[in-house]
């Protein structure tokens, strides 16, 4: 057996591909689209109950209504404050009374997040951006890895995919590539290069069943590689974004005295929660599609794609990938 079908097999999902967290991009009809046609979808909690409005556990119950297949949620362990840390302990255990069996983490450190789900036989998997940070969630407990290579949308890393699994393969666990897979092609390439799954954002974006703009989902079409570029004006860190007139005005760079407020030990907490609040608030215009700018989140996998279309058709030719190899 191998590394996909072990993975497909402890999730009981038929294809080994995650539909990664988004904000805003991950309204619950997505996610239940993806788990219905066989991969993984993840909820991001703020996306579900901020961007579009639900109530968390109502959200997931939307999501049961449409799908009996597996789906999962993600936690940003960030220390925002006290009233968010409460609401994500919260959404935890809503998760945990609803049945969901998969936990995505990011950011902070997960071991309460591991102890809390393994009494419950729910997977947790981190992203990490290199070993360092792998090392890390490792000791914490973690199950798996999302490997968030330089070709991620969003908040990107800064290694190639081939570098990541050359640097965690022995940590012998399931490594997840997260960047730069938009079409089989990249897929294939990935499972061959010794990943287990596939995080797709970008290729997901562009169908009829995420809720994103019309003019969003074309401009991932119609992008190139060379489109894509990284800005530190969005989240203070490196985010993969398409190269539009409102990211041009905007600038790819934080100014001389932000950018010496995100080095300080003290003030870079402070600076990113700053920016972390203020794209919350501008991509909710986009997903709401109410007076928002261009600011297109998407990675490098644009390149292989070149259609708006269904979830369930795109999953089945991913499907057929894995039948081959």
């Amino acid at each position: 057996m191998n590394e996909a079908q072990k993975f497909t097999k402890d999730f009981a999902i038929s294809t080994p591909v995650i539909c990664g967290p988004m904000y805003p991009g991950s309204n619950p009809e997505l996610i239940a689209a993806v788990s219905e046609a066989g991969g993984l979808g993840v909820v991001q909690p703020v996306a579900m109950t901020f961007v579009y409005g639900h109530d968390f556990r109502e959200g997931l119950q939307l999501i049961k209504n449409r799908t009996s297949k597996p789906f999962g949620v993600n936690f940003t362990l960030v220390k925002a404050n006290k009233t968010y840390e409460k609401r994500m302990r919260e959404w935890l255990e809503i998760s945990i009374e609803e049945g969901v069996k998969f936990f995505l983490t990011s950011l902070g450190n997960p071991e309460w997040v591991v102890k809390r789900a393994h009494q419950e036989g729910i997977k947790v998997y981190h992203d990490v951006p290199n070993r360092k940070f792998a090392l890390k969630v490792v000791d914490a407990g973690v199950d798996g890895l999302i490997c968030v290579n330089n070709r991620a949308g969003g908040q990107t890393g800064s290694l190639s995919p081939e570098q990541m699994v050359e640097d965690l393969h022995d940590l012998n666990l399931p490594l997840v590539c997260a960047g730069g897979v938009g079409n089989e092609k990249d897929f294939e390439k990935a499972l061959k290069m010794g990943y287990a799954a596939v995080q797709m954002g970008t290729r997901f974006l562009a169908t009829p069943e995420c809720q994103t703009p019309d003019d969003y989902k074309e401009a991932i079409v119609n992008s190139e590689e060379k489109d894509i570029v990284w800005t530190t004006k969005i989240a203070g860190v490196n985010s993969s974004v398409i190269l539009t007139p409102d990211i041009e005005k905007m600038g790819l760079k934080a100014g001389p005295v932000t950018s010496k407020l995100l080095k300080g030990r003290r003030t870079k907490k402070w600076v990113r929660n700053y920016y972390m609040l203020r794209s919350m608030f501008r991509f909710k215009k986009v997903a709401t599609k109410q007076g928002y700018a261009q600011y297109w989140q998407a990675g490098k996998g644009v390149g292989g794609i070149h259609k708006i279309e269904p979830v369930a058709d795109i999953l089945q030719r991913f499907h057929g990938v894995c039948e081959k190899l």
